[in-house]
């Protein structure tokens, strides 16, 4: 009875032990489990409308660093266009977005007619990643042959604040020419052109672009080509914007090249993200998710992000972009890189 009793005992002994030992353990995995919930940062990117082309790339970027960059949980949410971005960030209400070269400039410098006086200096670039020329497009059976024969017709500018909308309102006031603007979302827009209560309407984006091409599909169009003279007062006007070709047959029926208003597409954040973590973001795209982005926008899966961002920045650039690019070879001009960034050995 004794020997029951003592046997017994250290069954009860054992078993009390292991309970003790899985209560330890679930209580450290919870600790453990509340510490990195705790430590992940949940924040919402501004993207540009569903409808563009480039909506699939900036979904991939939180793909990427939401793989690649596990303190970050990123969810990506559609805009009203990068003017709207960036008023975002200037509010605090987002702290990084999609946004385009031009408005990058005019917000830096506080230009242009939107930030006129309003400069603001608390942000940053991590990359540019597309050309985006600025398509004119008009009905072919309206007569208009150029941008000069738009003064006076019924026009929509671009999509109600976009950046495409700005510029194409200080390109043509620089070249003195004056449609009557018809203001409105870029759906409305496309209804109105099919209609025909309008002659043409702008959209920004690499070519083809899926909205020139439903405008194309509901009602015929050409892209008007800008001429060289004209080109050289809008690139005078605007420094922030450069020209580019629309390519002969980019589309079904144009078979020309058209020279277009260009802006380049980016990526731009608030002063939050330290040295380390923007060097993470720019590694994660550009190496480690490359392939993600690559399969999710294959019509720019060949630009060189690198060079192209330092082509078309014209404000500072996230100090670990500068770090990534530096380690890699390239020569970032002054101007670029922003007095936070501390290089490394």
């Amino acid at each position: 009875m004794k020997k029951y009793a003592e046997g017994r005992y250290e069954q009860m002994k054992r078993f009390s032990t292991r309970i003790v030992a899985l209560v330890l353990a679930v209580m450290m995995l919870c600790s453990f489990s509340a510490a990195a919930l705790a430590k992940t940062t949940y924040l919402t990117m501004a993207a540009v409308a569903s409808s563009s082309g480039l909506f699939p790339y900036v979904v991939s970027i939180g793909k990427v660093l939401n793989t690649y960059c596990p303190d970050y949980n990123i969810t990506v949410s559609e805009s009203g266009g990068n003017v709207d971005n960036t008023k975002r960030l200037r509010n605090g209400e987002v702290k990084i977005a999609n946004s385009i070269s031009n408005t990058d400039y005019e917000s830096y410098t506080g230009t242009g007619t939107t930030f006129d006086g309003d400069p603001f200096t608390d942000f940053r670039i991590l990359w540019y990643y597309e050309k985006s020329p600025i398509q004119i497009c008009v009905a072919a059976d309206s007569g208009i042959e150029t941008i000069h024969d738009l003064d006076g017709k019924s026009f929509n500018p671009g999509g109600t604040g976009t950046a495409a909308s700005v510029v194409i309102h200080a390109a043509f006031d620089a070249l003195d020419i004056h449609p009557d603007y018809f203001e409105a979302g870029q759906a409305d827009a496309a209804d109105a052109y099919a209609n025909r209560q309008i002659v043409g309407a702008v959209k920004t984006g690499p070519a083809p672009d899926s909205y020139v091409m439903q405008l194309n599909s509901s009602r015929p169009v050409r892209i008007l080509s800008i001429s060289d003279e004209d080109m050289e007062k809008i690139l005078e006007a605007i420094p922030s914007v450069k020209s580019a070709i629309v390519a002969a047959n980019s589309y079904e029926g144009i078979d020309y090249d058209a020279q277009c208003i260009s802006t380049y597409q980016g990526v731009q954040v608030s002063m939050d993200f330290t040295q380390e973590e923007g060097y993470a973001f720019f590694k994660a795209m550009w190496e480690d998710g490359k392939e993600i982005w690559q399969n999710a926008y294959p019509v720019g899966a060949e630009n060189d992000v690198p060079a192209m961002t330092l082509q078309a920045a014209a404000t500072p650039l996230h100090a670990g972009t500068v770090q990534y690019l530096v380690e890699h070879g390239y020569e970032v001009p002054e101007d670029l890189i922003p007095e936070e960034y501390v290089p490394v050995q």
